[in-house]
């Protein structure tokens, strides 16, 4: 299998300028360039850059992945936005690593697959999905963190972390995943059944809403007013979030995340659990498929004299295709004698069919493939 490896950069706080996009092209001929995303796919080779440096020179967000088992999301974040305490509880040597710059604090997070992936491997697609959780980490949400230790763990642990390491802070509402966390349970082929286990003990936390903070408009000193009207009318990113920030300090009100739990469980837990969940979500799904199946032959009970006719029509035709519809009528009329407990009469009628078209090597083998 050919190498394939993707990257996309996207700019949100600001677009690049003509000086930054030429920068950008000098890196790839070839490479997919807009004021706000760079595209570079290699086939073969590599990425002429430096990529965590390209992202805290340009961009915001950088998506990566390889067909040998790389998965790599890398945010960069302006530091009056963010707090360090929100990370650093689920720092991971390789795989959730934190670093600054004057400016920023950049969140890079690397899942290696040290068997690599299975199957095709796609970049496209992904990115735009996966943005809103930039957003999320803006707020304080660190689900994502979280789900990162929880994909790397079984594989980290036997050489970066103890043997069956105590997972980390436990966040609220893990039962409760968003649209791009589930995007990201997907896109790095988390055993979602190993969430829902994590889930399991992970405190409902419902949304509050935000304090009346225009009180304390009138507690800005001058200079600032004059300041945050220049950084709107500049059209400076997040002007909204740093005044939201500065009013809550006038307010007493410390930038804080939603109360985390300890966490407790060793990893060998987890898994046992999630072996559970498996084992009832699979016999739920039985169920629904049993009563699903019951439906549709209660439906077929009434039409079983002309499905019998249009069996025969179709062999009659001699086609491949009439063939396999012929066939999967039968196995229905199959089921239906079964669940009205008549299947002697559908033996009678289908060895008749067998015995009649014997001469059709096609049709018999198709007719094996009925399920008793």
């Amino acid at each position: 299998m050919s190498e394939y490896q993707y990257y996309e950069f996207q700019a949100i706080d600001r677009a690049l300028t003509t000086k930054e996009q030429a920068a950008i092209k000098k890196l790839s001929s070839r490479v997919q360039l807009s004021p706000t995303q760079a595209i570079f796919l290699y086939n073969y080779g590599d990425f002429r850059g430096e990529s965590e440096q390209v992202l805290t020179q340009y961009f915001d967000v950088m998506l990566y992945i390889a067909n040998w088992g790389t998965w790599q999301l890398t945010f960069r974040f302006p530091k009056a936005l963010v707090d360090l305490d929100w990370f650093e509880p689920y720092q991971l040597r390789d795989t959730i690593i934190i670093t600054q710059t004057s400016q920023y604090i950049v969140l890079d997070l690397k899942i290696n697959e040290e068997e690599g992936t299975q199957g095709w491997v796609e970049g496209e697609g992904w990115l735009p999905r996966l943005l809103p959780l930039r957003d999320d980490l803006l707020q304080g949400d660190v689900r994502l963190l979280y789900l990162v230790w929880l994909r790397t763990a079984a594989c980290l642990s036997q050489y970066v972390l103890e043997d069956d390491p105590i997972e980390p802070p436990l966040p609220p509402n893990l039962n409760q995943l968003s649209p791009q966390l589930k995007t990201f349970v997907e896109w790095v082929e988390l055993d979602s059944d190993l969430v829902a286990a994590a889930a399991q003990a992970s405190p409902f936390r419902q949304s509050t809403t935000a304090p009346p903070l225009e009180n304390w408009l009138s507690a800005l000193s001058e200079t600032e007013r004059q300041e945050f009207l220049l950084k709107l009318v500049r059209r400076e990113p997040h002007v909204d979030l740093q005044l939201i920030s500065r009013l809550k300090e006038l307010a007493g009100q410390t930038r804080s995340i939603a109360p985390l739990c300890s966490g407790k469980r060793r990893l060998s837990e987890l898994h046992a659990i999630a072996e559970t969940v498996k084992k009832q979500r699979k016999k739920q799904e039985r169920e629904i498929a049993r009563k699903k199946r019951i439906r549709e032959l209660e439906d077929l009970a009434p039409k079983e004299a002309q499905t019998w006719t249009r069996v025969e029509e179709l062999i009659a035709l001699k086609r491949a295709k009439s063939y396999d519809e012929a066939t999967a009528l039968l196995q229905d009329l199959h089921d239906l004698a079964k669940y009205q407990e008549q299947l002697p009469e559908f033996v009678r009628r289908f060895e008749k069919l067998k015995s009649d078209y014997r001469r059709s090597t096609a049709l018999m083998q198709r007719f094996k493939t009925i399920k008793w």
